[in-house]
């Protein structure tokens, strides 16, 4: 797998990469000054293959909230589009995941960890190809939660290869290759007039297959 340099962003903005230069702030906030936590408090993170974690829905959906607030794990369940879901099984928020307990779709997976980064109320939710390791009958439900989320006014930033997806939703588009950003701009001008060949060609290759 070659890193283009969405791998090496997607570090630098959960802090786990310090930028060699230049800073990197979220709400006034520069990323190198706040300790891992605060971190957490400022970005909120999916990734492609977000595992969850031994226990209960409820205990994943609150791990980073340490005083562990029902109403907002349920709050946080509602805006990832799994409230009822969880509602309606034998234990609710209390069923355990695994072989003896519930047993969850990847979409439904997927959406617990939307619910995980949404309890600690981050400035911003960070994708990293959602979407990936999902079967493809799975892609719709997640797509819908974060068009959803957008539309709410939750700022995202989404790092993915469903460019139907990115074309809808985006308010800017960035297109990286080979560790640097080739294209950016809006959606409309990105999609339907690229400047850079490369750009086209990678579009052209996408939403051919999609």
């Amino acid at each position: 797998h070659v890193d283009h340099g969405k791998t090496t962003l997607v570090k630098l903005l959960l802090g786990l990469l310090r930028p060699s230069e230049g800073r990197i702030c979220i709400g006034g906030y520069d990323l190198r000054k706040v300790g891992p936590r605060n971190v957490r408090a400022l970005v909120g993170a999916v990734m492609q293959d977000d595992q969850l974690f031994a226990g209960s829905i409820a205990d994943n959906i609150g791990f980073f909230d340490l005083q562990f607030d029902q109403a907002r794990i349920e709050a946080a369940a509602g805006l990832a589009a799994i409230h009822d879901e969880i509602a309606a099984m034998p234990m609710g928020y209390h069923s355990l995941i695994g072989d003896m307990g519930s047993s969850l779709s990847g979409g439904q997976k997927q959406r617990v960890a939307i619910a995980r980064a949404l309890s600690m109320e981050p400035d911003v939710l960070l994708f990293d190809e959602p979407t990936s390791a999902l079967d493809p009958e799975m892609v719709g439900e997640v797509l819908k939660v974060m068009k959803e989320l957008a539309e709410a006014g939750l700022t995202m930033m989404v790092v993915t290869h469903e460019m139907a997806f990115a074309r809808d939703v985006s308010d800017r588009v960035i297109f990286m290759d080979e560790g640097v950003i080739a294209e950016e701009g809006d959606p409309q001008v990105i999609f339907n007039d690229p400047k850079e060949d490369r750009t086209r060609a990678f579009l052209q290759r996408t939403l051919s297959e999609n």
